[in-house]
């Protein structure tokens, strides 16, 4: 498993800052708009809704947000790298939109009060972390009580010969349309690195439920090759009461 190391993690998004989206673009075929919409839609009506998109990267989910919790909400962008909020922030100066915020921070602590969020968002950027697990109990933390969680993330197809073609093309041509498009071959070796160690659809279920979540449930798209997760931050609290003899 490749571990993760934070300053790598940051230097890594630093330098593909300015070729990030149009990588995406390219490496997903341009699907990855089409898994985004297709997460909200699930997600249903967000009106005032306060909400934390956390690894925002160039913010193009936090966009999204916005339109979608309208004037009356709030969207708070948070990412690690620097130069990705820069251009997140570029794109706000254009948007010129009053209820989106960027900041920089760490996932791992988040910068924010115990119960801030009505939901919390995260689109590719768990599998980026050193501690998965410490992250979703961050988000736990920072959600209010009947808050929701929601993520995209890469995953594992499981179908015959697709699954061998999906990892053939994210072992071998996603590292080399970085290359070409990004002149950045080690970035993408290592990105596409952390995907492959990844956890499947099933097991990230798990860690969710593990971090504190119910209602846990999630999505496949493009064949199995992403999945979205959906949980919520129970309203009753844990009983710590036992029963036991006398």
């Amino acid at each position: 498993m490749t571990k993760v190391n934070e300053e790598r993690v940051q230097e890594i998004f630093n330098s593909i800052s300015s070729d990030y989206d149009k990588m995406n673009a390219i490496i997903s075929f341009k699907q990855h708009d089409l898994w985004r919409a297709k997460t909200m839609k699930r997600m249903g009506d967000l009106t005032g809704l306060s909400i934390l998109d956390l690894c925002c990267g160039t913010g193009d989910w936090t966009f999204d947000l916005s339109e979608s919790v309208g004037p009356s909400g709030k969207v708070i962008g948070l990412d690690f790298s620097e130069n990705m909020l820069e251009i997140a922030k570029a794109k706000l100066k254009e948007e010129a939109k009053k209820n989106i915020e960027f900041l920089q921070g760490n996932a791992m602590a988040l910068p924010f009060e115990k119960g801030s969020f009505d939901v919390v968002t995260i689109g590719y950027g768990l599998r980026n972390t050193p501690d998965y697990l410490t992250v979703l109990k961050e988000i736990f933390r920072v959600l209010k009580p009947g808050g929701r969680v929601v993520c995209i993330e890469t995953s594992h197809p499981t179908l015959p010969i697709y699954k061998q073609a999906f990892e053939l093309y994210f072992k071998n041509v996603m590292p080399f349309f970085g290359k070409v498009f990004a002149k950045s071959l080690k970035e993408y070796q290592w990105l596409q690195k952390s995907a492959e160690d990844f956890p499947d659809a099933k097991t990230l279920e798990e860690l969710f439920r593990k971090a504190g979540f119910v209602a846990v449930e999630y999505q496949k798209h493009g064949g199995g090759a992403i999945a979205s997760h959906f949980a919520t931050k129970s309203k009753k609290p844990k009983s710590n009461i036992r029963i036991g003899k006398k």
